[in-house]
């Protein structure tokens, strides 16, 4: 018997060693005028487990189309663009903030107030759905 919980502990630490672990800290969307039809949301991932971790789509029902973007400098003129997905690396943290990555909501359904929340899902390689609620902020 106590050899058959050995080896299930020692299985179970096996599986569980190396495997990304995501935490969403502090998401929050930006709130925009009523004739606004785009905004953003923001929030820092943290992935605290042994293997890296890749952010390949967010959904939500708050808008059209929503994506992943980052700023850039091109020759002096800061623009967004859109990217595939963000890879998140072992015992780090990726900071998508005004500026920076983001997720872009395009083609809101309905307008933002501060204060409003609005569900999210994020979408892993590894980590499958994780479902986050972000406060609407007008920072």
């Amino acid at each position: 018997m106590l050899k058959k919980v050995f080896t299930l502990v020692l299985i179970l630490s096996f599986v569980a060693y190396g495997k990304p672990k995501i935490e969403i800290e502090d998401p929050w969307v930006r709130a925009v005028p009523p004739n606004m039809k785009n905004s953003a949301l923001f929030m820092e991932i943290e992935n605290e487990g042994d293997e890296a971790d890749v952010l390949l789509k967010v959904e939500s029902d708050i808008s059209k189309m929503v994506q992943l973007h980052k700023t850039v400098n091109e020759n002096g003129v800061m623009k967004m663009v859109h990217i595939d997905k963000l890879v998140i690396p072992p015992h780090s943290e990726v900071k998508l903030k005004p500026g920076g990555y983001h997720i872009m909501l395009m083609g809101l359904k309905k307008p933002l107030k501060e204060g409003d929340k609005v569900k999210f899902t994020l979408i892993f390689k590894k980590s499958g759905k994780i479902q986050i609620e972000a406060p609407v902020k007008a920072k």
